[in-house]
């Protein structure tokens, strides 16, 4: 099946909708903005994960990862996203779980940023 990623989840899986209804559906390795062909490997009750099998269009931040065997490893799935990207991600992540597990709402004081970190990762190995 063709989807496009609209976010980064928990543990850096993709997140996609099935157009119209609304289904989740979760990808390893999927960049948000990034156009794809997925095959499913299983479903629950309110989602479902694939497989990313081919890549149609890529990320607009898409970077070569540092770590040689990040493809392979999993130990970040967003090596190869730019830091700034990453950034944008986290930032979605902190304020979506704020907005609708924390339960507040987007005027409550100390939502305009997440607190960034002081110099993106560059682990040599």
């Amino acid at each position: 099946m063709e989807l496009v990623c609209e976010s980064l989840g928990f543990k850096g899986k993709g997140i996609c909708k099935v157009h119209g209804t609304g289904f989740v559906i979760m990808c390893d390795r999927a960049l948000p903005g990034e156009r794809f062909l997925g095959c499913v490997t299983h479903r629950k009750g309110s989602y479902a994960e694939v497989t990313k099998i081919k890549t149609l269009t890529p990320h607009r931040d898409l970077v070569e990862a540092p770590y040689e065997y990040a493809s392979y490893c999993g130990g970040c799935k967003a090596q190869n996203l730019s830091y700034e990207a990453q950034l944008r991600a986290k930032d979605e992540q902190v304020h979506e779980l704020i907005t609708h597990v924390g339960r507040f709402s987007d005027n409550s004081p100390g939502l305009e940023t997440v607190l960034k970190a002081i110099v993106p990762c560059d682990i040599q190995f």
